[in-house]
């Protein structure tokens, strides 16, 4: 399963843009072929109040977006979750 950085902040209506400058690039570095139906994993970094960083990681589903006129990835927001909230999880 491939791995893309995505700014969660860049939401369209169907799910998250696949169009910020980090996304392409490493679209075209990994020669990744978009297709709906594509499983990924999608990940950003958070900041928390403290200034500590962890990784929000989630599966998502690539969509050719009419909607949104872009590649988006569609996910489920209760499976995201930060490296913290996971490791605890897993306990």
């Amino acid at each position: 399963m491939e791995k893309l950085w995505v700014d969660f902040n860049n939401a369209g209506i169907e799910g998250i843009r696949l169009t910020s400058k980090i996304t392409i690039e490493q679209i075209k570095e990994k020669e990744i072929v978009l297709y709906d139906g594509l499983e990924i994993l999608i990940w950003d970094e958070e900041e928390d109040e403290m200034g500590n960083y962890s990784n929000l990681s989630v599966r998502a589903i690539v969509k050719d977006s009419s909607i949104d006129k872009c590649w988006v990835a569609k996910y489920n927001q209760a499976d995201l979750l930060t490296d913290v909230k996971r490791s605890n999880f897993l306990k």
